[in-house]
């Protein structure tokens, strides 16, 4: 019996050796914005099958680092709402309270939270952010602002000049150069900030604060990215970021977010989405390498909320659309179902840029050159190879040509906007056994806490 309890106690006692251990010296906490489980599946079954390049093994590091960790589950409904939007997701991860969409670290009464990264601050770490849309939006605001409005941009960009983070790197120049701001980016270097706007310049800072503004509002999206030799990657960005946060011998928190996943998924555009998820999984690579390395470093990749959940289903994109049932409700089904094949993730990822875009620049074009022909063209041009789209003689606006080449691609969207979905998170490190199970956003904090023993 003795021996029994003795090896009963033993297990127990090393199972809880990783939560009971040394707490971690740095975190790097990587958001997909919008980055349901679904985007995710398909980004890992398309490098599988689609032959790219970059992926000679055919497996994505996303893959890798999922079967090397401990994954979890968890919600992100709000105060009062099922669906979030990407400010409140941000303040109730940063801030471990629920709050209301639109909010910016306060919650659901407007009372300013404490964030985990001012938390870190006080215990002498240095704190970043990083983000390819712009550092006055929602994600990077939940973590670093406080206001009720998400809207007031202009009011973020002043609390992260006048705030204590180390570094910042993003778009939006606009917010620190207009208006109420006209001189905020002259007060920035008062406050110790070195100020760049291009990669060269950025990697000149070898030491000190710095803030980064590489666009005047949202940097580019990664398809793009050879048109912008002097932008800086995701994966760059974050590289300097852990170069300068890596001084301060008490460690360090860093939030980095893709944030363009989440704007391709808003256009229904999977092309696109798969490459801003390349994005992702390059940087990835980078941290995930840092922290096996160094042994000291909690890896931590969620999402804020799910966006457009697209699916491939078996539509005939050839001919009928089989829709008919029996008396009893049976689906009936045809040898003729074009039930997808792998080729089609191949053709998504030729698909690198954003119709969003195209499509504004042929209407200014001449009316007599506004053509469905024309419209055939320009849509071939930017998806990467010809595809048939059967448009007829009428030229459909924006959202019905998505649609068709949705069909074209053999896809479905539930919506253009978010869902309350069950979201993954996948954490690496010291104390990531933490981050399994089923759980709620707003416990994010107090895990990051107890890893980083705050």
């Amino acid at each position: 019996m003795m021996k029994k309890r003795w090896i009963c106690f033993l297990l127990t006692f090393l199972l809880a050796l990783p939560l009971c251990g040394q707490p971690a010296k740095n975190a790097v906490w990587i958001i997909g914005d919008g980055m349901g489980p679904g985007v995710m599946g398909m980004f890992m079954q398309g490098v599988q099958l689609a032959g790219l390049s970059q992926y000679p093994d055919k497996t994505s590091t996303l893959e890798k680092f999922i079967k090397a960790s401990q994954t979890g589950l968890y919600f992100s409904h709000t105060h009062d709402s099922v669906v979030s939007d990407s400010a409140c997701a941000a303040t109730q991860m940063a801030g471990g309270v629920k709050s209301t969409p639109g909010a910016v670290g306060v919650d659901a009464q407007g009372k300013n939270i404490t964030s985990l990264l001012e938390e870190a601050i006080k215990a002498g770490k240095s704190v970043g952010v990083i983000t390819d849309s712009y550092v006055a939006d929602a994600t990077p605001a939940g973590f670093l602002a406080h206001t009720t409005n998400r809207a007031d941009k202009y009011s973020i960009a002043r609390q992260i000049v006048y705030g204590q983070a180390q570094v910042i790197l993003g778009g939006g120049i606009k917010y620190f150069s207009q208006h109420s701001n006209e001189n905020l980016l002259e007060e920035a270097k008062k406050q110790g900030w070195q100020v760049v706007e291009n990669l060269q310049d950025m990697q000149k800072v070898n030491k000190g604060r710095l803030l980064g503004l590489f666009a005047d509002e949202a940097m580019p999206f990664y398809g793009e990215k050879e048109e912008h030799a002097n932008v800086p990657t995701l994966k760059e960005m974050t590289q300097k970021a852990i170069d300068l946060l890596s001084q301060n011998e008490k460690g360090f928190v860093l939030i980095v977010e893709a944030g363009k996943i989440d704007w391709a998924l808003h256009d229904n555009e999977l092309g696109p989405t798969l490459w801003e998820m390349i994005n992702l999984d390059e940087t990835l690579a980078y941290v995930w390498d840092f922290a096996q390395k160094k042994k000291d470093t909690l890896l931590y990749l969620n999402a804020d909320h799910e966006t457009g959940v697209p699916a491939f289903h078996y539509y005939n994109v050839y001919g009928k659309q089989f829709s008919d049932k029996t008396a009893q409700g049976e689906k009936l089904y045809s040898g003729n179902m074009d039930y997808v094949g792998y080729q089609y993730y191949n053709k998504l990822f030729k698909h690198k840029k954003m119709l969003y875009f195209m499509y504004p620049k042929f209407r200014k074009l001449p009316k007599e050159e506004q053509t469905t022909e024309k419209l055939q063209q320009m849509t071939q041009e930017i998806l990467g190879e010809k595809m048939e789209l059967d448009l007829g003689t009428w030229v459909p606006p924006y959202e019905a040509l998505i649609r068709k080449v949705n069909q074209a691609y053999g896809l479905v969207w539930a919506t253009p906007n978010h869902s309350g979905g069950m979201l993954l998170g996948v954490a690496y490190g010291p104390h990531a056994q933490q981050f399994g199970g089923v759980y709620h956003n707003t416990d994010l904090k107090d895990k990051f806490k107890k890893a980083l023993g705050l």
